[in-house]
């Protein structure tokens, strides 16, 4: 039965309700990508410790190997539309960021020299920088799947990608 009142506006539509990630993909396909990448980075960043020649502490060993495991869960998590398993990787993703203010804030940088003063400065940088894109894609994925914008029923409306068709 349809009703044709004509007071009462249609409150479903057919056009796509969330929003584009970074302009060129929908939340779910940012969640997936940006998780891809960083999973890769940890991956490189735990190699390069293991190839260092200078001893790495436990901490990095642990935060490294936690965050591989979470950016796996959040790929999972995205894929099934897992709304908890995605939480639960978003708040390790903040607990990592306060880490790693934490450990660039007690790190003693008076006992390198100003190039290493430099690249450290850069490398805690682009880490940061690099984990606040994932907690916004993340977040953008959680918002829309609480908000029932993102589903398995609506991802036929809201898929978008300005490069590929996945």
């Amino acid at each position: 039965m349809v009703d044709d009142t004509p007071l009462i506006a249609e409150t479903r539509s057919n056009k796509k309700q969330g929003h584009r990630v970074f302009c060129c993909c929908d939340s779910r396909k940012a969640a997936i990508l940006v998780s891809l990448v960083a999973l890769v980075l940890m991956i490189l960043a735990l190699i390069g410790a293991a190839l260092d020649t200078t001893p790495t502490d436990v901490w990095t060993w642990v935060s490294l190997s936690v965050s591989i495991l979470f950016y796996l869960l959040v790929i999972w998590g995205a894929i099934r539309y897992h709304r908890c398993a995605v939480a639960i990787s978003l708040i390790w993703e903040i607990v990592a960021i306060v880490l790693l203010c934490i450990g660039t804030a007690q790190y003693d940088w008076k006992s390198v020299t100003a190039e290493e003063k430099q690249n450290g400065a850069i490398t805690v940088a682009v880490i940061l920088a690099w984990r606040l894109i994932v907690v916004y894609a993340n977040g953008t994925f959680l918002y829309e799947v609480g908000k029932g914008i993102m589903s398995h029923e609506t991802h036929s409306r809201e898929r978008y990608s300005c490069c590929c068709n996945v």
